[in-house]
């Protein structure tokens, strides 16, 4: 995942984390599904190996290690706007010329690039999604447990 702001990394990293934060409610769902199953309580985000980024060149060329690895990521998650150097959108571009079947989230608190637009250029649509800022993190961790797993059943 990339954004330029720390703050949102934070967000990303504690909605992806497993198990969640504990406070009294977290507590409470987890005594219930040990007795009753997960079903009693919403269910938790999966734990996904996260890499971070801050800058757009950066998420390139970590998705081009982990290619080189013979690792490739699951999903790509990156910020339209990330100030200085290129922005979320061309790293999305060079990305998938990289890695044409990765699913790629662009999340951005701007409306100043559209959905078409993202679609135009980072084909194909099938395998993009874009969420609007601000946004649920626990909420977006699950859709994109759905959209990993839609990803490896192909």
């Amino acid at each position: 995942m990339a954004d330029d702001d720390s703050q949102i990394l934070r967000c990303y990293r504690r909605a992806f984390a497993q198990p969640p934060t504990a406070d009294a409610g977290d507590v409470f769902e987890s005594l219930s599904d040990e007795l009753f199953g997960q079903t009693a309580g919403r269910p938790h985000s999966p734990l996904f190996e996260i890499v971070e980024c801050s800058q757009g060149e950066e998420a390139v060329d970590v998705a081009q290690q982990a290619l080189r690895g013979e690792s490739p990521f699951d999903v790509v998650i990156l910020d339209v706007r990330m100030p200085p150097g290129i922005n979320g959108v061309e790293a999305g571009e060079q990305i998938r010329r990289l890695d044409p079947g990765v699913p790629i989230v662009f999340v951005s608190g701007y409306s100043d690039v559209s959905v078409e637009d993202l679609e135009r250029r980072v084909p194909p649509s099938s395998r993009l999604h874009f969420y609007g800022k601000p946004l649920s993190f626990r909420a977006l961790a699950e859709d994109i447990a759905g959209i990993v797993e839609r990803a490896r059943a192909g």
